[in-house]
């Protein structure tokens, strides 16, 4: 309950990164007049995380995070009738396929101009 240090994601104890319990989510929710928070960006192994008895929901869509944590990641659909539906997406088998930054076929990004050029006119 509460918020308190994350030793877990600060293990120099700089301070800087806390936890919060549920008890704060749902104060959050009340006072802003919301039912729901989405959140992203935090590596979750199922793609996808619910707290705080469903009322807030962590979605992470990027598969084997840094190639070391095998984890899944996940898409949430929202339906008309704003049920969730999350769908997984798992990590390629590394040992079948190469990954599209390994391959020689894909062309190299073109950097941008900072003029009002087309950008599309190194394409050509």
């Amino acid at each position: 309950m509460g918020t308190h240090m994350n030793a877990v994601r600060d293990p120099n104890a700089t301070g800087s990164i806390y936890s919060f319990g549920p008890d704060r989510v749902e104060k959050f929710l009340r006072q802003n007049k919301l039912e729901l928070i989405v959140r992203g960006h935090e590596c979750v192994m199922d793609g996808f995380e619910r707290f705080a008895k469903g009322q807030l929901i962590t979605v992470f869509s990027a598969t084997d995070y840094c190639r070391k944590h095998k984890n899944a990641g996940a898409a949430l659909f929202i339906h008309k009738n704003y049920e969730i539906v999350p769908r997984l997406i798992y990590p390629p088998d590394q040992s079948a396929q190469s990954s599209w930054m390994e391959s020689e076929k894909r062309p190299p990004t073109p950097m941008r101009s900072k003029g009002s050029e087309d950008l599309n006119s190194s394409y050509t």
